[in-house]
């Protein structure tokens, strides 16, 4: 896998959604194109809408570009498990509190974390890769700009890095599902309400807003998230009690 300053010319490419010029080192467009499918790792991405495969290459150049700014440890699977356990016990913090926070917490551990504001035609929630064996990124673009969202797609990114192989091509899209994503969903899910918790709550079956945020502050997380949860397990109806999710806003991923 070779990185975009690894590849000779230059040539500037308009993404056709995106509508943004970006100038990447590589010797024609089908050269591009062929690295831009080598370098789309473990992103989450909807595939509801059309996708400008520039957009998503430039968002994920532009995340190399701040991952270079921060400065990381070796990396450590025990620490950054660590930091996880200790991560998953904030997401009732602020936004911006929280991601100080976690790139704190992750580069301590040997991932750099960065937030890159979503590029129009991209659709992506996130991706994870390597710079070498000592240093990870993970990179949000803070897409469904609500808290729990973005707790979420951080906890699946987290995944691939401590259970699936560094060189290894993660895609995930609605129509398209496979193990390594089934378990970084699994693990984000696990991560943010354990299961035996889980039991707890799908007995207590909390309708009312009351309900649901002493519940939350029962256990330990944002009530937001708790109320997404049971939304995508049909124990509330999507739409109820939406206002519970924090909002993110773009400004929170520059």
């Amino acid at each position: 896998m070779r990185w975009l300053s690894d590849c000779p010319g230059l040539v500037c490419v308009l993404g056709a959604a995106s509508r943004t010029k970006w100038l990447f080192p590589t010797a024609s467009s089908d050269a591009l194109e062929s690295l831009n499918q080598q370098r789309c790792q473990a992103f989450r991405q909807s595939a509801a809408h059309r996708v400008d495969p520039f957009a998503v290459l430039a968002w994920l150049r532009k995340g190399e570009i701040e991952a270079q700014k921060v400065a990381t440890a070796e990396y450590s699977p025990e620490r950054f498990r660590a930091a996880l356990r200790e991560l998953s016990q904030c997401t009732a913090l602020d936004a911006d509190e929280a991601l100080l926070r976690m790139g704190a917490r992750c580069a301590a551990a040997g991932v750099a974390l960065v937030s890159v504001p979503e590029i129009p035609g991209a659709r992506v929630w996130g991706v994870t890769h390597w710079v070498n064996a000592s240093k990870a990124i993970i990179q949000l673009s803070l897409r469904g700009k609500t808290a729990d969202v973005m707790w979420f797609t951080f906890f699946h990114e987290a995944a691939h890095i401590l259970l699936h192989p560094k060189k290894s091509i993660f895609v995930e899209m609605a129509d398209h599902r496979d193990r390594w994503e089934e378990e970084a969903d699994r693990f984000a899910a696990d991560l943010l309400i354990p299961p035996a918790t889980w039991q707890a709550v799908a007995q207590a079956k909390p309708r009312s807003r009351v309900e649901v945020q002493l519940l939350a502050e029962r256990i330990g997380v944002a009530p937001g998230i708790l109320v997404a949860r049971m939304q995508k397990l049909n124990l509330l109806p999507w739409g109820h009690l939406n206002d519970l999710k924090v909002r993110v806003n773009a400004k929170q991923a520059g």
